[in-house]
């Protein structure tokens, strides 16, 4: 019945006769004005006989102007000034038939014709706002059988979404009130719904109004007002989700449509990367460029967004044929600007990387490749030798032996003051780009380094972890109540490297801004209240693992940060000072972990690197240093973890 009233209210049909109806209302009181309310049945008959060809006449150009095409609960001002032109061309014709045609005053009188033609545009135009108001009041109040939904921000994107949803009840929403905390907006009505509090009151609108969901409409919100928001939608019980981004916004994109289920990037609430586009270009555009471990989560998103910048050939390198695969199918579905070619090689293998080098001659490298997991590389010193400083120096030698222009090492925050040998392994790889800096003269390759945290969402990092352990049913587990990361999302720090690579003179290593550290607890909680199940998965201390830090630093207080273009990229200023025999010493090093000979890998790590401490008992978990430049030793790897509900 409801599908069958929705067909008939919205045919062409009924629009005809509503404007039929309109139309003779408007000429009988034209007439009855003519004759002062005098009206006789006689003249009203006459009339009547003229009433079809006057509606011909209207509805002629109606139909011209396709006024009957479209939907009346979509009717605005742009239908009206169509609708006002059709009346008025069909009041033009009238009145010049009923100059022309002999006898026709009789039955129309000339100031009928031109008052009757401007009161049916008023009648006509009466009926589709009437339909469309009485509909909208009909949504305000809820009674469209959609969800009752309480609006978080009443500002222009709000506005444009509480005006979506009226006027697409297929979407099965209602907007039933604003919150906003601006005074000046207090008692406004936008589209017909109020402001009625602020975020404080959202518990009590949501049980008042009987709101199923919010929305969230505040495209410029910091991350950390969205989590002061949350808390009060978290104590209404109602859904909640967000209109992202303030992109969108000044786009005109908005509407329901645009509302999504808040995700754990919004709860950073980190500000859109600005991308000077020129200066990244200019290096890339028309060049060879090279990324390692392109199949990596960092890989493969720098290699999408170089892919739009032009190069003239795009390499990905991966030993990995499985992950270089899913990548060439990514890019194949991508608009690029570029063609790129898939090369399957390990950098560990100086022969093959120089094959490549000689055969493609890239002239920019991203060195992505690495070993990063590090508990992993607690078990295995060696393998991370391997790949983390033979890799590095065997692509660095190869890049500039071939002559490329620059070389961006993608480092990590656990290179300064490692506790770990995957640390200790990437601070050496800053230190031989540091050292390769100049050795090909003053027209020599640029190398450079860029340091940054974690990202979100890569591939064995905590939030996949954690999504998966949510599916699972829990429980979520943490190493220590205490542990803090930085993160950033995987797209801003792939722009990041590459707008940090147009910066470089050689020899610098870039520090991203990555923000506030996170808690992993909270990450966790926040995970799972986003999941719909809290209260239902449980929180687990596990202990902290081999090699893992409570708080990680980005830089080392010897250095300095100077200001670059970029407000989020900045550069540390540090005079480093290699020993002599640095390039011996690296060789000892690899030579040891080639012998899998990990006491004395890990011996050699430490001489290269100070603080990193070699002689901790294998398998502990260990803290900062304290004042006294002690190690605070946790809990031991070999005794039983005990694990703790929290």
């Amino acid at each position: 019945m409801r599908r069958l009233r929705h067909l008939v209210s919205g045919s062409r049909y009924i629009k005809i006769l509503l404007d039929l109806f309109s139309v003779i209302i408007g000429f009988f009181v034209a007439l009855s004005l003519r004759f002062e309310f005098s009206l006789s049945g006689f003249q009203a008959a006459k009339l009547l006989l003229a009433m079809p060809a006057i509606f011909l006449v209207f509805y002629a150009f109606n139909s011209l102007m396709g006024l009957y095409a479209g939907r009346w609960k979509y009717a605005s001002f742009d239908e009206l000034l169509n609708l006002s032109s059709a009346s008025f061309l069909a009041t033009g014709v009238v009145f010049l038939g009923t100059l022309a045609i002999p006898g026709a005053r009789e039955y129309l009188p000339l100031s009928v014709s031109v008052i009757g033609g401007v009161l049916s545009l008023f009648a006509m135009t009466f009926m589709r706002l009437q339909y469309r108001m009485l509909r909208e009041m009909r949504l305000r109040r809820g009674e469209s059988g959609g969800k009752r939904v309480l609006m978080v921000g009443a500002g222009e994107a709000g506005e444009m979404v509480a005006r979506d949803m009226m006027r697409h009840p297929e979407y099965g929403y209602a907007p039933v009130g604003f919150v906003d905390d601006d005074p000046t907006k207090r008692r406004l009505v936008l589209q017909g719904v109020p402001v009625l509090g602020r975020r404080e009151d959202i518990p009590r609108l949501v049980e008042e109004l009987e709101a199923e969901e919010i929305f969230i409409t505040i495209p410029s919100l910091a991350g950390e007002q969205l989590r002061g928001i949350l808390s009060y939608c978290e104590r209404g019980g109602a859904r909640t989700k967000i209109l992202p981004g303030i992109a969108r916004t000044m786009s005109g994109e908005v509407g329901v449509s645009s509302v999504r289920d808040i995700e754990l990037e919004d709860l950073l609430g980190r500000e859109p990367v600005e991308t000077d586009i020129a200066s990244i270009s200019s290096y890339i555009s028309n060049r060879v460029v090279l990324v390692t471990g392109a199949g990596g989560s960092i890989g493969s998103e720098l290699c999408a967004q170089l892919a739009i910048l032009g190069p003239r050939l795009l390499l990905l390198l991966d030993n990995d044929e499985t992950s270089l695969y899913e990548l060439e199918l990514r890019l194949a579905k991508a608009i690029t600007a570029c063609p790129f070619h898939p090369v399957v090689a390990d950098i560990r293998d100086a022969g093959r990387i120089r094959s490549v080098f000689a055969r493609y001659r890239p002239q920019v490298v991203f060195h992505s490749a690495a070993l990063k997991h590090v508990p992993m590389m607690e078990y295995h010193p060696a393998e991370a030798v391997k790949n983390n400083v033979m890799g590095t120096r065997v692509v660095a030698d190869a890049a500039l032996e071939h002559g490329a222009e620059r070389f961006i090492l993608i480092s990590t925050d656990k290179a300064v003051h490692p506790v770990n040998v995957m640390g200790a392994t990437k601070r050496v790889a800053e230190f031989l780009i540091k050292r390769r800096q100049g050795q090909g003269g003053t027209d020599g390759t640029l190398f450079t380094a860029v340091r940054f945290g974690n990202v979100l969402g890569s591939r064995g990092s905590v939030v996949p972890t954690f999504q998966r352990q949510i599916e699972e049913g829990g429980p979520v587990l943490i190493t220590h109540p205490e542990v803090s990361r930085y993160f950033m999302t995987i797209s801003e720090a792939a722009q990041l490297v590459i707008q940090a690579g147009a910066y470089t003179h050689g020899g610098d290593v870039f520090i991203l801004d990555m923000g506030e550290p996170v808690r992993i607890i909270d990450l966790a909680r926040e995970m799972i209240r986003l999941s719909g199940k809290e209260g239902e998965i449980e929180i687990k201390v596990t202990g902290l693992r081999p090699g893992e830090k409570l708080a990680e630093a980005l830089t080392f207080p010897e250095e300095e940060l100077a200001r670059t273009p970029h407000p989020k990229i900045d550069k540390a200023l540090e005079e480093l000072k290699l020993p002599e025999d640095f390039g011996e010493r690296v060789e000892e090093l690899i030579s040891a972990a080639l012998r899998d000979d990990e006491e004395r890998v890990r011996v050699l790590l430490a001489e290269l690197v100070p603080t990193y401490e070699a002689n901790a008992p294998r398998g502990s978990y260990w803290t900062e240093k304290d004042e006294a430049g002690e190690w605070g030793q946790v809990l031991n790897f070999d005794t039983p973890k005990g694990i703790q509900g929290m």
